[in-house]
């Protein structure tokens, strides 16, 4: 068994994740006990959570601790891009890369990542305009802070998987071993890629999550040259929070896109009660309060 402290925001989600999953009489100084075949958590008064050391609880974790340093598979020796303490200014590099994902915790919707490339005047100018970590505004004031934002016209790649698109390639992850963290290092890598190629210069800092820096290791290939940190709270940057405000639009505009289609509001609606047809094009089949009413 391991152990995490969970932040307020994270027992939510967890709550919100694990309420399909079988429930068990909480013991003294418990708040929740679960036992759902091979998935165990027990969720402490003092917020600590303990739970069973295999992929199935790994998987539930990945969507619980979002933004903290998570690595189910802890290798020190990949230890290679440095950390917050030895953070640079911004202002020593001509670009600035960072990304965001959205999506990643929901059961329904489509997952989107974000890739921002950005100068030092730029960054100024999203300063300026009040972009701020999307988890801090309302759908309507990221809705009004992308239109400022696209305005500006800054470099930027967004990858969007449909619930459709997602299920296939996280299967094709599955079958050859790999779990959501290696999806999301790909995606990210991919997209940050696809941004150092249309710049002229070396000189750029890239700002990656920490959330496994043993995957993104094995995806990003960039120019020796070409400056990496980790950051466990990336938003504090302007880029990476650009990055998860134009990705959370993109989530909510393709929610909507798919809720029309289908006619479904899919926040107001359980996995059990969604026609077997259509499940696994309005949600992520792998999440287990869906997965057991896909067949």
């Amino acid at each position: 068994m391991k152990s995490v402290k969970l932040t307020d925001n994270e027992i939510n989600r967890f709550l919100n994740l694990t309420r399909e999953l079988h429930h068990e009489k909480p013991h003294q100084y418990e708040h929740t006990r679960i036992k759902d075949g091979k998935i165990v958590f027990i969720l402490y008064n003092s917020k600590k959570l303990v739970y069973n050391d295999n992929e199935e609880c790994f998987d539930l974790l990945n969507n619980i601790l979002e933004q903290r340093e998570y690595d189910p598979f802890p290798s020190p020796e990949y230890n290679e891009y440095e950390t917050a303490h030895s953070v640079e200014i911004l202002e020593n590099y001509e670009f600035t890369i960072g990304s965001d994902e959205s999506g990643k915790g929901e059961w329904y919707g489509p997952l989107v990542i974000t890739a921002v490339c950005t100068s030092h005047e730029e960054n100024l100018k999203l300063k300026e305009v009040g972009v701020t970590d999307s988890k801090k505004l309302s759908r309507q004031q990221i809705l009004d802070m992308y239109h400022k934002i696209e305005k500006l016209d800054i470099k930027q790649e967004t990858i969007v998987l449909t619930p459709f698109s997602y299920n296939k390639i996280y299967d094709k992850f599955k079958s050859q071993g790999k779990n959501l963290n290696h999806l999301l290092a790909h995606l990210h890598s991919k997209a940050i890629t696809n941004l150092l190629s249309q710049i002229n210069t070396s000189n750029v800092l890239v700002i990656i999550d920490k959330f496994d820096y043993k995957k993104m290791n094995e995806s990003l290939n960039v120019n020796g040259n070409v400056k990496i940190i980790q950051e466990s709270n990336g938003e504090k940057y302007i880029p990476v929070a650009t990055g998860s405000i134009i990705a959370k639009y993109n989530y909510e505009k393709t929610l909507k896109e798919i809720e029309k289609r289908y006619n479904i509001n899919l926040r107001k609606t359980k996995p059990q009660n969604i026609d077997k047809n259509i499940l696994d094009k309005v949600a992520k089949i792998h999440f287990k309060n869906v997965k057991k009413y896909s067949h």
